[in-house]
């Protein structure tokens, strides 16, 4: 066999080997899934929570796609990472888990199905300077499990995807009763359920994995057993001795307990503070929490706020940069309730005091402002004016803001007086309590502000803290921001022809170089 016969064989060989090795890579990765993510917080990742779901399925699952394709940046990248996270819960479902994908649009029994499923198309908006689009698309996914089955209707965000696909299928695939989040009702407090705006934003997203009851306390009954969690938010009027022995003997069975209440609000109308009495400050100093009649100011860190401003004979409303709506990235990062949390917005918020603990009771500070912040008692005025210069009673320092107490306390009612009410007469004490857990907040403003953290601080009070890592595991899209029409033409030039150029400059270097060495041999 000559020179040239032995290498076009080798040759050949070494085609045949890379195509089998090819082809046995794909029939392994067909049932192995591999993904090497350098994310600090692996967030290309799914969590363990999030594939256990799929591990023990005892049938078929099947995921149905319905998302229109040729979308414009960034709902493209929305439909690949649905597929791309859909197909890594099929590598960890050992076979039992069916991925199918349509687009539906313009399809009369395509568009017929996803309706019976709940996926309605959503309008779509995509304009640039060439172009402009006005749709119907779909964005869906439905599960079917047996005779059962969960929709995420339109996936028109991904920063929270993973957490969405996990809530769907642990309420498809886990037969479990939701737990129960309980508000307080009959002190005036807002309403979350139907009140319209970020608290109704806040409602939807925690009925999505809890059931949210509303209890009005002192009407002699005691709070119902099947309560996981007691929120107290922004109480009007003072809660009665009943209304207290019901959240006391609701924490002595070991309940769990948020109270996010505020001492100051404002009236914008004629920009004076109004004192606010809940009567909560002697159940909350026996926990051993302090929650001071004070503001806390900073003037550095804050946010903004409409303030009604003359000019002329008109007012117009304008934003302003608000000292006593302190912001603060001084975050317990350790603690698992503030993962995914960057910053808090704490409007007309108070700052608490740990005071003596009871044995056995552990406290962390959750949040505190900022070292230029102070706090300013007996406040009169929220006019911004006002705060320009620091008052001579202000004190300066980092005031906790948002604390959490787990422990056993003793009942707050072991040496008081037990109120009795209608015809339950003598009514037992708890006097030493059950483990428990409590929150507490001094601005109830902050729970609409800060939705990321109320939702996990709902998973902690109710001790499903993997929630909370999925949830926190957000996944953001890095684009381009909208650019001048003769920028983007340069940009579009510079793509066009960028790497043809640099690949005919690389060529005629190399013909230049090959043409010297030619002329030096002939030499």
């Amino acid at each position: 066999m000559n020179t040239r016969s032995a290498r076009r064989l080798n040759s050949w060989l070494q085609l045949v080997l890379v195509a089998l090795i090819i082809i046995l890579v794909n029939l392994w990765a067909s049932d192995h899934f591999l993904r090497v993510d350098v994310t600090d917080n692996k967030n290309y990742t799914l969590d363990l929570k999030t594939r256990s779901l799929v591990w023990n399925l005892e049938r078929p699952l099947v995921a149905k796609v319905y998302f229109t394709e040729g979308l414009q940046a960034p709902y493209n990248n929305h439909r690949t990472i649905l597929i791309d996270q859909l197909e890594e819960l099929r590598a960890y479902a050992k076979g039992w888990l069916k991925l199918e994908v349509v687009d539906p649009t313009n399809i009369r029994e395509l568009e017929a199905e996803a309706r019976s499923f709940g996926i309605l198309p959503v309008d779509y908006r995509f304009q640039t300077h060439h172009t402009a689009e006005l749709k119907k698309v779909y964005m869906g996914v439905a599960f079917v499990y047996g005779d059962r089955q969960e929709t995420l209707p339109a996936i028109t965000h991904i920063q929270t995807l993973e957490y969405d696909l996990a809530r769907a299928l642990r309420s498809l695939l886990e037969d479990v009763e939701r737990p129960i989040l309980a508000l307080t009702t009959g002190h005036g407090e807002p309403d979350i359920i139907g009140g319209g705006g970020p608290l109704q934003s806040l409602s939807t997203r925690i009925q999505e994995s809890y059931e949210i009851k509303l209890i009005d306390l002192g009407n002699g009954e005691p709070i119902p057993e099947d309560t996981d969690a007691l929120w107290i938010i922004g109480p009007q009027k003072s809660f009665s001795e009943e209304a207290l022995f019901q959240v006391d003997q609701y924490m002595m069975r070991g309940g769990a307990l948020g109270v996010f209440v505020t001492n100051t609000k404002p009236d914008m109308r004629s920009l004076r503070a109004q004192s606010v009495y809940h009567g909560l400050d002697g159940l909350l100093g026996h926990y051993g929490i302090r929650l001071n009649r004070d503001l806390v100011v900073d003037r550095k860190q804050n946010g903004v706020m409409n303030f009604p401003v003359r000019q002329g004979n008109t007012v117009r409303s304008v934003q302003i940069n608000y000292p006593l709506i302190p912001t603060t990235a001084l975050l317990q990062k350790d603690a698992l309730v503030m993962r995914g949390i960057d910053l808090l917005t704490l409007p007309f918020i108070s700052s608490i005091d740990l005071m003596d603990l009871p044995v056995g009771v552990e406290a962390q500070v959750w949040a505190k402002t900022s070292s230029q912040s102070g706090r300013i008692k007996g406040v009169m005025t929220i006019d911004p004016k006002a705060y320009r210069l620091r008052a001579p009673t202000e004190e300066t320092g980092q005031w906790p803001v948002l604390v959490s107490l787990n422990g056993s306390w003793s009942s707050y009612f072991s040496d008081r007086d037990v109120p009795q009410n209608g015809p339950f007469g003598v009514r037992p004490v708890i006097k030493a309590g059950a483990p428990a857990r409590l929150v507490v907040s001094g601005s109830a403003d902050m729970v609409a502000n800060n939705i990321g953290l109320m939702l996990n601080i709902a998973d902690w009070m109710m001790q499903d803290e993997s929630l909370i890592a999925i949830r926190s595991k957000v996944a953001r899209i890095i684009s381009f921001p909208p650019q001048e029409l003769a920028t983007e033409q340069r940009i579009k030039l510079i793509n066009l022809l960028g790497g043809s150029s640099v690949l005919f400059c690389f060529g005629l270097l190399l013909r230049l170089v090959q043409s010297r060495r030619r002329s030096r041999s002939a030499a």
